[in-house]
């Protein structure tokens, strides 16, 4: 195990070096990808100042939405953003130089590739939950609560994301397939908290994890609701390994395309 996690810092760090080599495109993806996800908290805090408040949710609360979905967000797909081309590895082939690895095989393919615009996810993420701690004048305990919660979200997004992209092993168009089942989980995630009641909260909670990245942890700091702190805590662990089960049955479903694509 130890030695898989140092493998995995050490192709992190190389994929940050190779991508801060062209400096001025790093961080132009970086502040573009910022300005783009201050564009969401804008639109919705003029959407609460034109409606007013819906399940008591404030402008404030969207900012700690969009902080913790965007540092999610953001951790999975720059350190982790080879899952996002599996269904690019499995219908091209390249999959094969995965399976041939003696690394553990959901790391070396998570660690192959590097986004540097989520990097500024990462950053807005933060800057987002600072200043939502600062609005509603977090206690200490609050603090660690949503330092906790960040991980637990982090997990779920991970966990589920690796379940999305795992399903290019079941179709021909993995594509589209997973991109449709991915837009289908992000898009709830991005919504004012307050909007999902009765059957759609439900669904968005229980069934798809949309919910669970951002609007509960939002609502366990705000409400100190241990009950929802544990649900985003035991999801976490659920999610995890539900994917990690995914991931290893879909494997098995992997037939060369023989394309020999054995490079990077």
């Amino acid at each position: 195990m130890l030695k898989e996690i140092k493998f995995a810092l050490y192709a992190i760090k190389k994929n940050i070096q190779s991508s801060a080599e062209l400096r001025t495109s790093f961080l132009m993806n970086v502040f573009g990808m910022m300005i783009n996800n201050t564009a969401f908290i804008i639109l919705w805090i003029y959407f609460i100042k034109s409606v007013g408040i819906i399940g008591g949710w404030t402008p404030a609360d969207i900012v700690g939405l969009q902080g913790f979905l965007a540092l999610s967000y953001g951790i999975i797909f720059s350190f982790g953003n080879g899952i996002r081309w599996l269904p690019e590895y499995v219908s091209s082939g390249g999959f094969d130089r995965f399976m041939l690895s003696p690394k553990n095989l959901l790391s070396r393919i998570a660690t192959s590739s590097f986004n540097s615009s989520a990097i500024g996810d990462i950053t807005f993420g933060i800057i987002c939950l600072v200043v939502y701690a600062l609005l509603i004048h977090t206690s200490f305990y609050q603090i660690l609560v949503l330092l906790l919660l960040v991980i637990f979200s982090t997990i779920i997004f991970l966990a589920f994301s690796i379940v999305v992209f795992s399903t290019s092993f079941f179709f021909v168009d993995s594509g589209s397939v997973t991109s449709g089942f991915f837009e289908l989980f992000i898009t709830p995630s991005l919504f004012h908290g307050g909007a999902f009641q009765g059957a759609m909260r439900f669904i968005f909670t229980f069934i798809l994890p949309s919910l669970l990245v951002g609007t509960l942890p939002v609502e366990a700091i705000k409400d100190m609701s241990i009950l929802k702190l544990s649900v985003v805590g035991l999801f976490s662990f659920i999610w995890m390994f539900i994917s990690i089960k995914v991931f290893n049955k879909a494997v098995k479903k992997y037939e060369s395309s023989n394309f020999m694509t054995f490079g990077n």
